[in-house]
């Protein structure tokens, strides 16, 4: 099989950029790339659909790691190899587009951090990076700490039901939400702006996931049960940030707050290259969106994977003893280094199947040609339970991250990509690891959880993978 992409180059030489809509972004560009033959309309769609972890492992496993993968319209190239991964997210020359290359028309409308690549991303990284690090952490962390502390037990309250069983998925995302609002927004919202924003964003996570290949399209004919699926409520979501950031901008105190908004507002001010209102808007929005879906997730699957474990719970609980969690700062809180790693291990075993980006103008990669306007996937769940960079990787051990001597992967956790890489690595990682270990901390110090004896895991596959039918469970106070 030959390794080169017939469309790479045009016939004098000159590298061939196209657009979203051309035939390289279809079926026939890649086709001297190895990977399954799938069926003549859907591809490989109907199995990649019924379980996306287990259909990208075996693909890795059977083909290498460059893995042409059909679907409808559009295939995909999975990428294998960690190094491979590592260049295409490290690339910050805008050759590897985090949503690709889109209509210009849409272009001059939608200039938000997710679409824009280069000098042009730099620089408004520049603004709210600060915001979530460095000066701006120790305000963000100690407004979810304020958060946490006040609303913890009404949120339990409020998630248990008559029979005294509590969905603790759900106040672990209810929770983390007031926090990441205090941050943001400082302000108090009412009872059905929460209800509104909390129902937004997860239609909007749900629908994004299965634009990203990630997850399934929600299903639109039930509306119901305790994680709704109502189109109308991103619409609503929209419209109360929007209204947020039109009263911040009126405000005789912008400049006090000393909030997430504050310093968007204001740094956007001092940016060199224009935006309009929406920009502003549709930033401060994933800027919100992001910090509460996934980080959610990722610390439900932290108590949940933990509790399994009695051994790394006592081990837990023993640490958070040593942490006045009423009182907490930056430096108690990075002391509870067991609990971090069980974090950091449950994110790992977590079942995200990708994160995407497009090719530009082709690459090449393991000796293979990739045609331009490629969709790439780094298929994260595959690599973090690859044996070849990770020992026992089905295998729930926290001490992989607890003791550096464990590590299959040094001198780097090249292959441990939960934050993804390169210049769109999560802006607020490093207040992820202070907040998550934190919630986890304070849940499994104050309550003792009492498990259903028939429980098993069943993820619900998207950006923030939740478990079906929540996390249902009977607390006592300790």
């Amino acid at each position: 099989m030959a390794n080169q992409c017939p469309h790479l180059e045009a016939p004098n030489g000159a590298p061939k950029v196209h657009s979203a809509t051309s035939i390289t972004s279809r079926r026939f560009s890649n086709g001297h790339l190895p990977g399954p033959p799938g069926h003549r309309i859907m591809g490989s769609y109907p199995e990649f659909a019924k379980d996306r972890n287990k259909f990208l492992r075996e693909a890795v496993r059977t083909y290498g790691d460059v893995v042409r993968i059909k679907l409808p319209l559009r295939d995909l190239v999975v990428l294998g190899n960690p190094e491979d991964v590592h260049k295409a997210m490290g690339d910050t020359s805008g050759d590897y587009s985090k949503f690709g290359n889109y209509h210009p028309a849409l272009a001059k409308r939608q200039n938000g951090l997710s679409f824009i690549e280069g000098e042009l991303f730099r620089e408004r990284r520049r603004i709210v990076s600060p915001l979530v690090t460095r000066d701006g952490l120790k305000n963000t962390f100690q407004a979810n700490v304020d958060a946490y502390l006040e609303t913890l037990d009404a949120n339990i309250a409020a998630a248990t039901d008559a029979h005294g069983v509590t969905d603790l998925q759900e106040v672990i995302f209810q929770t983390l939400l007031r926090g990441v609002l205090r941050q943001t927004y400082t302000d108090p919202f009412t009872d059905k702006e929460m209800r509104e924003l909390h129902e937004g964003m997860a239609t909007f996570t749900k629908f994004l996931g299965s634009t990203l290949k990630i997850a399934d399209p929600p299903n639109l004919v039930r509306p119901w049960g305790p994680y709704k699926i109502r189109p109308w409520t991103v619409y609503s979501a929209a419209m109360i940030v929007k209204n947020r950031v039109v009263e911040r901008q009126n405000s005789p105190k912008l400049g006090t707050y000393g909030d997430v908004l504050d310093g968007m507002v204001l740094g956007y001010k001092k940016l060199k290259t224009p935006m309009t209102f929406w920009d502003l808007c549709f930033d401060v929005a994933t800027m919100t969106s992001a910090s509460y879906g996934t980080t959610a997730g990722a610390i439900t699957q932290t108590v949940v994977r933990t509790l399994l474990d009695p051994e790394a719970t006592d081990r837990l609980v023993q640490e958070c003893a040593t942490v006045d969690l009423s009182q907490a700062t930056i430096e108690s809180v990075r002391t509870l280094r067991w609990t971090k790693a069980c974090f950091e291990e449950s994110i790992r075993m977590q079942g995200f199947p990708l994160l995407l980006r497009f090719t530009a103008t082709g690459a090449n990669f393991q000796g293979f040609d990739i045609a331009p306007n490629t969709m790439l996937g780094a298929p994260i769940s595959t690599i973090h339970r690859d044996p070849r960079w990770w020992t026992d990787p089905d295998k729930f051990d926290p001490n992989r991250f607890y003791d550096n001597s464990k590590r299959v992967d040094q001198p780097r956790l090249l292959h441990f990509l939960a934050w993804g890489a390169g210049p769109h690595r999560c802006t607020g990682a490093q207040l992820g690891y202070l907040i998550a270990p934190y919630l986890v901390a304070l849940i499994l110090s104050q309550y003792k959880v009492e498990i259903p004896p028939n429980f098993t895991i069943r993820e619900d596959t998207g950006l923030a993978p939740t478990f079906k039918g929540g996390f249902r469970v009977r607390l006592t106070r300790r």
